[in-house]
């Protein structure tokens, strides 16, 4: 048996680094932004994932992606701003977006208990290689996972199914007797099964505790948390 992790909302928190970097950008230029914080701070997030999805797509490099949020909020709030301005307020958002990032706490848990059980682990990740790894390498986390698939190093990302067959490769990994382990339906969830992997929705909304059985082959269970998940893992 494998087991693969999607890193971002599954085992790393970056939603208190991403609120710390967009309440100090509001704070900071809250004469020019017409929207309340709460309207702001929502906006923002759905901004910033449909942005990072054309990312993933390939319709903008990973800086590219990052400036642009910037510039959308500031335009729906009238504000045009040049390349000078766009970097200096996502660079504000950033320094302070690093504070936060950490993992959940049930992340060390279910990763040392497979360590300890000599059961192999690897990482499937969207992203850019330097920022993945910054994460990985903030929490020690590298130790972990071989292999660790980052979307910007292989050139592909999930939902397409090749990153999960490059994961299977470079692991040595048979799908049948392998899972996934991730938080989106549609990056994480429906093509690691439509791959043919088990899986493990890890949906947090759930009340704690929570573990729905879906189907037996592959096996698709939605749990809460990761100590739900390796409860299932175990049986």
């Amino acid at each position: 048996m494998t087991v693969f992790f999607d890193l971002d909302r599954t085992l790393m928190d970056f939603e208190v680094g991403e609120d710390i970097g967009i309440k100090t950008v509001f704070d900071t230029y809250k004469s020019e932004i017409k929207m309340d914080y709460q309207e702001f701070r929502s906006t923002w997030k759905v901004v910033a994932q449909k942005i990072f999805d054309e990312y993933s797509a390939g319709l903008h490099t990973f800086d590219e992606q990052r400036h642009l949020r910037v510039k959308k909020m500031f335009e729906l709030n009238g504000i045009i701003l040049d390349d000078a301005e766009i970097e200096e307020r996502f660079r504000l958002y950033w320094s302070n977006y690093e504070k936060g990032v950490g993992l959940f706490s049930d992340a060390r848990g279910i990763l040392e208990k497979l360590k300890n059980h000599q059961i192999p682990t690897g990482l499937i990740s969207n992203g850019d290689s330097s920022n993945q790894r910054w994460k990985l390498n903030k929490e020690n986390l590298t130790q972990y996972f071989d292999p660790i698939i980052i979307s910007g190093e292989v050139g592909v990302s999930k939902p397409d199914l090749r990153i999960f067959e490059i994961a299977m490769q470079k692991a040595g990994a048979q799908k049948e007797t392998s899972w996934y382990i991730g938080d989106s339906p549609v990056h994480d969830i429906e093509p690691a099964l439509k791959f043919g992997l088990n899986v493990i929705y890890l949906n947090r909304r759930l009340e704690e505790g929570t573990v729905i059985f879906h189907q037996e082959k592959p096996a698709y269970f939605e749990v809460a948390s990761l100590t739900e998940a390796w409860d299932c893992l175990k049986k």
